[in-house]
């Protein structure tokens, strides 16, 4: 990713413009309770120590937001990117409540500052603005590579990583058995021995997306084989022609509309692909197309509450 060359050097001048505005440094914390213990953090980009569980959070990662509604600790956001539409699923975020800290390429340095969290939790598409972050305040990255680990042991990893910043392991445990439950019952409900494509549309055009993309568990955990094995792992997969996917010919098909997920106007998935070399493919055929919801595989894949209604979503058709 490269969002850090779109913030550029400004960051750190704006920064100090944001923190001079509030009287040359952010405005002192209430001090912990007396029950309170501090709490070390290990993350994916370093280790930050809080006085005790986060009160004030700025979440600049939608899937993080997602696993601190489930736990119960959403009241606690004070701001969230508001750039793109919020997903269905978040919606309760929506509200003035909740101030608006930008989008996810370029984070509102001054609205954050004048927030005065004593958290932000970034992942993925902010992953790059962390180490800016951190210079002024306490930041914490959930992100994890999706091609060295399982889609469970993801949503686990940045799931505690989540629980632990606001002191509700106990409970992000309970939300993870239900995960792996799901995860389960998804793999019972899978067939065996047949084939799947994974495919994103974004502005009229295809792309076909593999095992070790952000989609991959169609193939790594329900079993699914890949109708194509050479798939290149690229963030937005490899551009596939109609011809290739009506000679792939796969028993199943799943479907991403990516201007969907991110609220931009454009011709739909089902219309994209309604042409008669994909009505040739088994998967149209047999009524075996299954059009995800991209708010959940595009933007907010590991919340646990998310990646339960993605298994669900995955094997609905079955």
């Amino acid at each position: 990713m490269n969002r850090t060359r779109l913030i550029g050097a400004a960051t750190a001048a704006l920064l100090a413009v944001s923190l001079s505005a509030c009287g040359g440094q952010l405005a002192p914390a209430d001090p912990p309770s007396e029950s309170s213990a501090a709490i070390t953090i290990e993350h994916t980009q370093g280790e930050v120590t809080l006085d005790g569980p986060a009160e004030r959070i700025v979440v600049l990662d939608l899937g993080a937001l997602d696993t601190l509604n489930a736990l119960g600790a959403g009241d606690r956001v004070v701001g969230i990117t508001k750039g793109a539409a919020l997903p269905d699923a978040l919606e309760d975020f929506a509200g003035d409540e909740f101030a608006n800290v930008g989008t996810v390429k370029e984070p509102d340095l001054e609205a954050i500052a004048a927030l005065e969290p004593d958290l932000i939790i970034a992942g993925f598409r902010t992953a790059a603005l962390v180490e800016e972050l951190s210079r002024n305040f306490t930041t914490i990255d959930v992100t994890y590579d999706a091609t060295k680990v399982s889609f469970y042991e993801g949503i686990e990893y940045s799931a505690n990583i989540v629980a632990q910043s606001v002191g509700m392991e106990d409970e992000v445990a309970e939300e993870l058995a239900e995960v792996a439950e799901a995860l389960e019952t998804a793999k019972e409900k899978a067939p065996t021995g047949e084939t799947a494509m994974i495919l994103m549309t974004s502005g009229g055009k295809v792309s076909a997306h593999g095992t070790g993309s952000r989609f991959g568990l169609v193939h790594t955990e329900l079993g699914l084989e890949p109708a194509i094995s050479d798939v290149e792992i690229e963030a937005h997969g490899e551009a596939i022609s109609f011809e290739a996917i009506a000679e792939a010919n796969p028993d199943h098909l799943f479907v991403v509309d990516r201007d969907a997920a991110i609220g931009q106007e454009s011709e739909a998935a089902e219309q994209v692909l309604d042409n008669e070399l994909v009505a040739s493919t088994t998967a149209w055929s047999e009524d075996s197309v299954t059009y995800l919801d991209g708010s959940r595989w595009y933007v907010m894949i590991h919340g646990v509450d998310n990646a339960v209604e993605m298994l669900d979503e995955a094997v609905s058709t079955f």
